[in-house]
């Protein structure tokens, strides 16, 4: 029985416990990205793309030349060689992104000389 100003009395209500649907696991930072950016291929092809974006961009504009086919691309040829051998794991993901990375500015590099 609670006490009400109004009526002298109220009967409080029984109230049910009911399960917890969810399971009650600690935050995960793999649930912080996007469903399609939860895969490794395609964090590495992201960071591939924006290689070649920026080599493109500072070829042209910056050292003022063209590349040929195989350089241009070596940002996309480190992307493939990363999803042929199939190695899923964060050490070979950030391998391949900082090898994108250095190969992209090896050839800037080299164009630049």
């Amino acid at each position: 029985m609670l006490p009400s100003a109004a009526f002298g009395t109220v009967e409080a209500e029984r109230k049910e416990v009911f399960p917890v649907t969810t399971p009650l696991v600690p935050h995960t930072r793999r649930h912080d990205w996007p469903r399609a950016l939860q895969e490794s291929e395609v964090r590495v092809a992201i960071v591939a793309a924006v290689c070649l974006l920026v080599e493109a961009i500072v070829a042209k504009n910056v050292l003022g030349v063209r590349l040929d086919v195989i350089s241009q691309l070596a940002a996309m040829w480190v992307w493939l060689a990363y999803t042929i051998v199939g190695r899923g794991d964060r050490v070979a993901e950030l391998l391949a992104m900082a090898a994108s990375v250095l190969v992209t500015v090896a050839v800037l590099v080299v164009y630049a000389l």
